[in-house]
């Protein structure tokens, strides 16, 4: 997976050089929301329920955002293996998530004993936009909309390869180390 690259030159010479995958810097937009939105709450003020309300809003849209992109990679990873997963791409994200569960039972024959309805009922009404998710968003129903995100990615994680935060593409790496390279070699 292609990362983001971030470089910092500072004044003294120094080099930071800083690498994300966009599933990263969704994560990262949902649990900056997320914090946001609980400060703003805290400070029970009008302005502060509005700010709270307008973050845990973002946080639900960085959330969904980062489970259907890193679905969508496990699709892609998975069908470049095995002609059965090709196609998927346009069928809703529900059933994308039934198929990776069904490349789960295959790798592993351990069927899925936990309960996924509830993150099936949250992607159903965030497809439909149904406007209501938005609207009575709130902090309890973000942590159990990550709680259910979270259980689902744990179970596919632990059977099978697939990861999350897979590690940089090779090309990443070389770029990375040739950055690295120059500005070493500017130094001396």
């Amino acid at each position: 997976m292609k990362s983001k690259i971030d470089v910092t030159i500072f004044h003294n010479g120094d080099l930071h050089i800083l690498r994300a995958s966009i599933y990263e810097e969704l994560w990262k937009d949902y649990s900056t929301f997320r914090r946001r939105a609980s400060m703003q709450a805290s400070k029970g003020t009008e302005k502060g329920t509005f700010l709270a309300r307008r973050y845990e809003r973002a946080a639900l849209l960085s959330l969904y955002a980062f489970f259907e992109g890193v679905v969508d990679t496990w699709l892609g990873s998975i069908s470049r293996d095995n002609a059965a997963y090709e196609g998927l791409e346009t069928v809703d994200l529900e059933e994308k998530c039934r198929h990776i569960l069904r490349y789960c039972f295959l790798q592993t024959y351990t069927k899925a004993d936990l309960d996924f309805s509830r993150l099936w009922e949250f992607l159903k009404r965030y497809e439909q936009h149904d406007l209501s998710l938005l609207e009575h968003i709130d902090m309890t129903v973000l942590t159990d909309m990550e709680q259910d995100v979270d259980m689902y990615f744990h179970f596919v994680e632990s059977m099978t390869t697939l990861k999350r935060f897979p590690p940089a593409d090779a090309s990443t790496d070389h770029i990375v180390d040739s950055l690295g390279g120059m500005v070493k070699e500017c130094r001396s």
